[in-house]
């Protein structure tokens, strides 16, 4: 009897064995939905009976990660050197309380990879442009050697005449096995040093804020391990989708273990995610980029309804500058007298505005001193100056006024700011509420709001990005020991001699690079003192900077940056950046714009180990689980080839051997060196092996990690790493760090709406370089909300008319763009990688007649991705597409000034009235017209950098124009 025959037969059958025999025909279909039955055997139970397929394949643990936050463990079953079908990681599940140990399970991203690796596009020989850069008909093969001595050459060339500074190594995220970003900075220190980026595109108003607000050396906003969230009595996922970001493996198993002990879940978001629709209980629907004033209003209620229920003496003892009084400094190195809390400054005043019920309880000083409208710091070429958008400094920040920008009903942002206050409530915080033009207001305003209402610092409270209860230790490939990583441009665009309080206390990086989002800018800007986004680190930079460019493992330079064309027109100009130089598998559109494009070895053909986004509790391996095709070459062989040509080959390899032979002993000789394998009860050889090794165990609910748990218990033997010593509502070192990276931060231009050009009630506000001044600013210390350049209200679509109808400073609404793009994460890719995976992109993307459409995987490299005759989805609210004479399936034309791109409709309730979803990472072609048929939604998004951190904007922030194609 077959298999199939004897499951079809069988009147028992256990999850094991049926997962064991789900690969015979029709097996899912038939039996899935059985229940146990004869033979007194349980659903569960093992059944021996069945004969389970001799498995032919040699099986490699291994995984093959992305950018996205899990680092997951996959199982390769390979025969004949050809890797036939990958699954992932098996063993049972251990809960919390009984082991805390999970599968580290991979999802169709990691699982799809089987087609990657034999796509016919990849790229198999180096490539040199010989023509204009974007010009594929001009890439010309060109041998190794060939690539190694012009490359050193053009290094050499470029070294002397600008020096160390030429070099800059950009943001790349590709590769999680760190091979290729380790061995260019590698080669890079080795040759004199290169310049860095400050932050990245995924987190930089979380990373910016936190600095600042939470202590110089904190990452982002963090909360307690994720294990504690079963300690909580209340759930909160803000603008949180771990169910396809995946932020950090197993993150949804840790909400489900929660889930399955009664606790609540609450989703805050603008969109109906997969987390939202498969794990809240409740969900809280707001307008994208509203965020702010949904805490705002919140903090409004409990100033005043629960004012009586507020912990004072707590907010005084942890928090500085939320009260005018009480704003006392732990730390004894800071001028107390300078950084201090102006009468009506607090953020307290700003939320209570001209209302003066904490000035009656000694609270405050006085009202608020901010103005109602807020201008731009931008040049006078600029469309945006001379403009401003409302602030209401000087209005409450009722529910009701919150309630009209979020669209999140007044009764129900009393109801959420009660529950803050009445439970212990831990949050877990996403990314995308950031991604926008004044995205660092929200990050602030969680943070302070999780300090007021105590839900930070112990035993099922805390807010921010969940956190692993122990670390996992990598392996050290060595690659960077004794190597002097980058260039420092503090002297050129730091003036530290603006900061009143010690350098201690701010955060290093941004004192000697740039912010990764402005590198266009500074490419095309550099040593002209002029910038496109007047930002006062561009105008000093050397000439030097950006001449040579190398992308090692990305598709930042034009996919994922905003605005293609901006992007496109800068990086094609051969007398700003001199020499870019890519390592990649395939022709992606930041890899078409590269004088040499050296194809080099994915995840899963090299060696490795990898540690998922701040929840790491394994370590996993990377095992070599495909071989080399074709000429392709790994990235430390790449580097060590052109270390060769520049004479530093020797002190490249550090007495390692060349090529994969090295890499596996660099991270031997980190295995032994770390003493790994006593810190995890394995030999190097067994972890290989396994592919996991892992720190997990049972834990008590009393041994889950607690953020800022020694801070709370004794604040002046453990203060926060910024001048209070405690979390900052009011953070004058924000506000003077963003006038020592040279912006002027007085706002001589504009007014307020009543004509007033300084700030109310007789105030002031200190900093070093302006002193006490009256004027407005373009950068507050305290968190405020600031429409969003081209954002939305909930009122627009009401009554577009009414006083707190979102402004409009860009004209959007007269130029027919009265549509908010919003984008996200999904399932099928991972940013910009597996866009070309047919597996997964055949199910969503659509062709011109609006069928889904089968995708050829047997394409040229140089044909790109797709045709014009398969467009990326949309989701699409009914209502609108009724207006637009839309209907599911349709071609649709995106546009504004920025360019144009063809989508298919998508129909569902899931998206408000006048929202627009798209999923980001689509890699952009253009047609004969020169209309992205891609569907990069970086085609239309803006690239202008946030307010403060200048992070970026490229999610939320941009209006366009739909119209039938």
């Amino acid at each position: 009897m077959s298999l199939k025959e004897k499951l079809l037969n069988s009147t028992s059958f256990t999850r094991r064995t049926f997962l064991k025999g789900a690969s015979v025909a029709g097996a899912t279909a038939a039996l899935y939905g059985c229940g146990g039955g004869g033979g007194g055997k349980t659903y569960m139970e093992e059944d021996t009976t069945v004969e389970v397929p001799k498995i032919t394949e040699r099986v490699i643990a291994g995984a093959t990660p992305h950018n996205c936050g899990g680092r997951c463990q996959s199982r390769y079953y390979v025969k004949d050197g050809v890797i036939k079908r990958i699954v992932t990681d098996e063993k049972p599940d251990l809960p919390i309380g009984g082991g805390d140990d999970p599968q580290y399970r991979s999802c169709v991203r990691c699982r799809s990879r089987k087609e990657w690796f034999y796509r016919k596009d990849r790229l198999m020989y180096p490539l040199k442009q010989t023509g204009n850069r974007g010009d594929v008909s001009t890439l010309v093969r060109i041998s190794w050697d060939q690539a190694f001595t012009e490359i050193a050459a053009k290094m050499a060339d470029l070294k002397t005449r600008f020096g160390a500074k030429a070099f800059h190594s950009i943001y790349s995220s590709g590769d999680a096995s760190g091979w290729a970003r380790n061995s260019l900075n590698r080669l890079l220190s080795l040759y004199g040093g290169y310049t860095s980026y400050y932050t990245n595109y995924s987190f930089p108003a979380l990373e910016h804020v936190a600095k600042f607000v939470d202590g110089a050396t904190e990452g982002t906003p963090a909360g307690n391990g994720r294990q504690d969230a079963v300690n909580a009595e209340r759930i909160v996922l803000w603008s949180y989708n771990p169910h396809e970001t995946v932020f950090g493996t197993n993150t949804a198993w840790y909400l489900q273990q929660a889930k399955e002990k009664g606790i609540p879940v609450i989703a805050v978001d603008t969109r109906v995610s997969k987390a939202v629709a498969t794990a809240a209980d409740e969900f809280i629907n707001l307008m994208p980029c509203t965020d702010a004033a949904l805490l705002l209003g919140m903090m409004y209620h409990l100033l005043t309804t629960r004012y009586a229920d507020l912990d004072i003496a707590s907010i005084d003892k942890y928090c500085f500058g939320f009260f005018d009084n009480g704003s006392t400094l732990i730390r004894s190195d800071v001028d107390a007298v300078n950084y201090s809390v102006p009468a009506g400054g607090s953020l307290s005043a700003f939320i209570l505005g001209n209302e003066n019920t904490l000035v009656t309880a000694g609270r405050n000083n006085a009202t608020s001193i901010y103005p109602n409208t807020i201008g731009y710091n931008v040049n006078a070429t600029d469309p945006l100056y001379g403009k401003t958008v409302k602030i209401w400094g000087q209005a409450p920040k009722t529910p009701e006024w919150a309630e009209k920008i979020t669209g999140v009903p007044a009764a129900k942002i009393r109801e959420l700011a009660n529950m803050y206050l009445d439970y212990k409530v831990t949050t877990w915080i996403g990314g995308g509420y950031q991604r926008h033009t004044e995205s660092e207001q929200a990050v602030w305003l969680n943070r302070i709001f999780s300090v007021i209402t105590d839900n930070w610092g112990q035993f099922g409270a805390s807010s921010g990005r969940n956190s692993n209860n122990v670390t996992a230790t990598l392996p050290s490939d060595s690659m960077s020991a004794g190597i002097t990583n980058a260039v420092n441009l503090t002297s050129n665009i730091y003036a530290a001699g603006r900061l009143t309080s010690p350098l201690a206390y701010v955060p290093t990086a941004q004192r000697g690079n740039i912010p990764v989002f402005v590198v266009p800018d500074a490419v095309d800007n550099m040593g002209t003192t002029n910038s496109k986004w007047n930002d006062g680190q561009v105008k000093h930079l050397p000439e030097a900077f950006g001449k040579a460019i190398f992308a090692a493992g990305g598709n930042i330079m034009v996919n994922q940056s905003g605005d293609i064309n901006y992007n496109l027109n800068i990086f094609k100009d051969k007398s700003k950046a001199e020499l870019i130089v890519t390592f990649d598998h395939f022709l992606t559109p930041s890899a078409a714009i590269s004088d040499y494009i050296l194809p080099s070895t994915m995840q899963g053909e090299k060696p490795g180990s990898a540690n998922a986004w701040g929840t790491g509790e394994a370590c996993i391996r990377m095992n070599k689980v495909h071989d080399i095709p074709g000429e392709v070459m790994d990235e430390y062989s790449i580097c060590a080839g052109i270390a060769e040509k520049l004479g530093l080959e020797t002190t490249y390899l550090a007495g390692y051997p060349k090529g994969q032979e090295g890499m596996e002993a660099r991270i031997k000789a980190g295995w032994d060196a770390g003493n790994l394998s006593a810190k995890y009860g394995m030999s190097y050889e067994e972890w290989c092996e396994k592919g996991i090794a892992s720190l997990h165990k049972s834990y008590t609910p009393a041994q889950y990690f607690i953020k800022f748990k020694a801070f709370r218990d004794n604040p002046t033997a453990s203060p926060l790493l910024t001048p209070s010593g405690k979390f900052e509502a009011y953070s004058m070192n924000m506000m003077e760090d963003y006038e020592a990276r040279y912006h002027e931060n007085i706002d001589n231009t504009t007014t307020d709406a009543g004509g007033v050009a300084t700030l109310y009630n007789a105030g002031t506000i200190y900093s070093r370089y302006h002193g006490a001044s009256t004027g407005r600013r373009y950068v507050y210390p305290i968190p405020m909300y600031i429409p969003t350049i081209e954002g939305r209200h909930a009122i627009d679509t009401v009554n577009p008319t009414d006083a707190m109808a979102h402004d409009d400073p860009l004209g959007c609404n007269a130029k027919g763009y009265t549509y908010t793009l919003h984008t996200w994460h999904l399932m099928y890719r991972s940013h910009s990688t597996l866009a070309n995976v047919a597996y997964l992109n055949e199910n969503f993307k659509k062709d011109i007649h609006g069928n889904l459409t089968y995708l050829d995987p047997n394409r040229n490299f140089r044909d790109g991705v797709w045709d014009d005759n398969v467009y990326e989805p949309i989701w699409l609210n009914p209502s609108d597409a009724a207006d637009l004479g839309l209907a599911e399936g349709d071609r649709a034309l995106i546009e504004n000034d920025r360019g144009k791109m063809y989508v298919s409709v998508v129909l569902t309730q899931r998206v408000p009235k006048k929202i627009i979803y798209i999923g980001q990472g689509a890699w952009e072609k253009k047609n004969a017209q020169g209309i992205d048929v891609g569907g990069s939604a970086n085609s239309v998004i803006t690239a202008r950098p946030s307010r403060i951190c200048k992070g970026m904007t490229s999610a939320n922030d941009s209006r366009v124009k739909i119209t039938k194609a």
